[in-house]
């Protein structure tokens, strides 16, 4: 991560982190702090996780990841890893065609 710029999560990112930190059973305080997230923004991604069934609660007291989160969260990294592999791609692009630009053209 580049200092002196933040870094924002997308919605994905969050709920995958979630779902990674669930892969044990754990509370809910522990989620918050491994997540970096405030309460409030915690129990709404717990709510929409539960309500998809991504995560489950564990004995009352703690969230664990369902075999559809942990599907969930494969799906998840085979994405990031084909956008990585096009992000690369795209700079590799766009260098070849600014040192194509910048050859001086014969007259």
């Amino acid at each position: 991560m580049q200092t002196g710029r933040r870094q924002y999560r997308s919605r994905l990112q969050i709920a995958a982190d979630i779902i990674e930190i669930a892969k044990d059973a754990t509370r809910k305080t522990r989620i918050m702090y491994l997540g970096n997230l405030s309460f409030d923004l915690l129990q709404r991604y717990l709510d929409l996780l539960l309500s998809f069934g991504l995560i489950q609660v564990r004995n009352g007291r703690g969230y664990i990841a369902t075999e559809k989160g942990l599907h969930f969260l494969e799906e998840y990294r085979e994405l990031r890893r084909l956008s990585e592999m096009a992000e690369s791609k795209r700079r590799a692009l766009e260098r070849s065609l600014t040192s194509l630009l910048e050859e001086p053209v014969a007259t």
